[in-house]
């Protein structure tokens, strides 16, 4: 009889281990959105975080930089018509990054009233300039 009983004291312990570890696991994807940056979780963080939002912001138009910069390389086979779009792309790029940039600037100068406007902001042209990209890119591919 023994060794049923140590099988079921261990299948009880197994089960509120793994119950115990499932409870968890929703904390840890509650966390999630400042781990992963994107334009719309820069909102996610408080006037307190204002430090890790802008760290955020930065990553996020440098990783952007780094796709628009691949992106302007990838016209060497193109027609005419298609370069001189990707021109007036690249051109329209560049204006939405200085606009999420001068958005970055406002967000780490923001006081605590006007927070939640300029995260909205930065979001928003963020927003936009990967919209921008995601058409420049389209273009190309066509």
């Amino acid at each position: 009889m023994t060794g049923w009983k140590t099988a079921a004291a261990l299948s009880l312990c197994l089960g509120m281990a793994l119950s115990a570890h499932a409870a968890n696991e929703p904390a840890k994807k509650a966390d999630a959105p400042k781990a992963e940056s994107t334009w719309d979780n820069v909102k996610d963080f408080s006037h307190k975080e204002k430090e890790k939002a802008v760290a955020a912001g930065k990553k996020l138009i440098a990783e952007t930089d780094k796709k628009i910069a691949a992106l302007a390389k990838d016209t060497k086979n193109a027609t005419a018509e298609t370069k001189a779009a990707h021109e007036a792309n690249m051109k329209e790029l560049q204006e939405k990054k200085k606009a999420a940039q001068a958005e970055l600037d406002k967000l780490g100068k923001a006081s605590g009233e006007a927070w939640d406007a300029t995260k909205t902001g930065f979001s928003d042209a963020g927003k936009a300039l990967a919209a921008a990209y995601d058409k420049a890119a389209a273009a190309i591919k066509k």
